[in-house]
């Protein structure tokens, strides 16, 4: 069964954030560190956490992902850096 995971990128330098997902972490987080995914490449340094883990399928981590995007997801990821703080 494939795991899916929802992921946050909090830029250092502008304060920006950034969700996406993947099912390889450590291969995702290699390419936005080496500038691959033209959304974050100008971000700088940047922090990242895992915000959800989702099964089993990608249409779920699409969906997840949609919710983290939307209004009231964006204001979860504020309470929740607020809360990192």
């Amino acid at each position: 069964m494939q795991n899916y995971f929802i992921y946050l990128l909090t830029s250092q330098d502008k304060q920006k954030t950034y969700v996406g997902f993947t099912d390889d972490l450590e291969s995702r987080m290699k390419k936005h560190k080496n500038k691959g995914v033209r959304t974050t490449k100008y971000f700088g340094s940047f922090d990242w956490m895992v915000l959800e883990k989702v099964l089993p399928n990608e249409s779920l981590a699409r969906e997840a992902e949609k919710y983290w995007k939307s209004a009231a997801g964006r204001k979860k990821i504020k309470e929740i850096l607020k809360n990192k703080k």
